[in-house]
């Protein structure tokens, strides 16, 4: 697919869910679905109480939280997270985040790989 400049408005793309508890994304770019490459973004939404388990992927992965509050596990640390906070995770990294807060839990995530299928996860 050849790339060329490209909007793409949230609310049209499909959520998408999986074994996680109350974690649900859109993928808003990735060369298998838009005419992008290089990059795959989208957004993902953890409910009060809901976590993404811990995993690991060979990619590096950026977080810009943009709602709510919880916590992001990064190897053996903690980090308390907020709108306004961006975290570099890198490739093989073990990571984690829960909601630990009352709101909705909203982030921006982003890899540097054309497509999501590239990214391969590991649970831990």
């Amino acid at each position: 697919m050849s790339e060329r400049a490209y909007l793409v408005a949230e609310q049209s793309v499909e959520i998408e869910t999986g074994d996680d508890v109350g974690v649900r994304w859109r993928t808003l770019t990735s060369a298998d679905r838009t005419p992008t490459g290089q990059l795959t973004s989208g957004v993902c939404e953890i409910e009060p109480g809901g976590k993404l388990d811990l995993h690991r992927h060979p990619p590096l992965e950026l977080y810009h939280f943009l709602a709510g509050s919880g916590v992001v596990t990064l190897g053996d640390e903690e980090h308390r997270v907020g709108p306004g906070d961006t975290i570099s995770i890198p490739g093989n990294c073990p990571h984690a985040i829960r909601n630990d807060g009352t709101t909705l839990l909203k982030l921006f995530y982003v890899f540097p790989v054309d497509s999501f299928s590239e990214v391969v996860y590991t649970n831990l």
